[in-house]
């Protein structure tokens, strides 16, 4: 009987150490295999989706940054326009006086015209959100071509005019020193007389007397100046009009 009972457990350990494993039909395998592929796809929708909407986003964010940016160009644009427009006719007086050979009879008149006239304008330019989204390649978020093929050709005319003013101001720089030996400036930027704000004074200036070859180193001198300020206004204006349309390129695009 002890033996018979042994036996017995043993067979039933047995039992349990091989329980018996139902097999699964294709049909079976098929839809868990339908199930892993589509919570995986889901998964990458859904992550492309989140990058899609982040990118939006940031490529939103820099576009109102860019605007603003825009914005103060435009106003910046404007004000030196009415520098430049101010300052021409200063330009053309000075020139026409010396040419006429009249700079000793209307002296007061022509010192006036120099401090007014001789100064050097440098346009600045609001560019650093358009340096930002170029170092941070965002550019690729934006899915409007138009709208890159503008932002490029706006970002081409502020440049061509930075360089341009850049080439004008050295040669002027470089023409600085010979005209000091011409004319008499010991009195010009007087901080006793320039309230500050605007040179509204008449500076001290002794007599010319000049050989022709200086004067006709001063007339060209300051029609380089007639030229940069004539130049600029016209780069301005185109400026003022591509900035204008862009800012509308943006609003749409913002607004979508």
């Amino acid at each position: 009987p002890t033996s018979e009972i042994q036996k017995s457990e043993t067979e039933n350990m047995e039992v349990h150490h091989h329980p018996h494993v139902e097999k699964k039909n294709f049909k079976e395998y098929f839809l868990e295999f339908l199930m892993i592929f589509l919570a995986v796809s889901l998964g990458f929708i859904a992550e492309n989706i989140r990058e899609h909407v982040s990118e939006t986003k940031t490529a939103h964010q820099y576009l109102t940054s860019y605007r603003n940016d825009l914005l103060q160009n435009a106003n910046s644009f404007k004000h030196y326009d009415s520098i430049f427009k101010n300052v021409l006719p200063a330009y053309d007086s000075i020139v026409t006086i010396f040419y006429n050979r009249n700079e000793n009879n209307q002296l007061r008149v022509l010192s006036r015209l120099i401090l007014q006239g001789q100064r050097n304008a440098i346009v600045t330019v609001n560019t650093s959100t358009y340096q930002q989204m170029v170092s941070s390649g965002s550019m690729r978020y934006l899915n409007n071509q138009p709208l890159l093929d503008s932002i490029a050709a706006y970002n081409d005319l502020v440049n061509a005019m930075i360089n341009y003013n850049d080439r004008i101001v050295t040669a002027e720089d470089n023409d600085l020193q010979e005209t000091g030996k011409i004319e008499d400036m010991h009195d010009f930027w007087n901080i006793e007389k320039w309230d500050g704000y605007s040179l509204d004074y008449t500076p001290d200036m002794h007599p010319f007397n000049l050989t022709d070859d200086q004067r006709n180193f001063i007339i060209s001198y300051n029609k380089l100046f007639s030229i940069q300020a004539i130049v600029l206004r016209r780069r301005l204006k185109e400026l003022l009009a591509t900035n204008a349309s862009l800012i509308n390129m943006i609003n749409i695009e913002l607004n979508q």
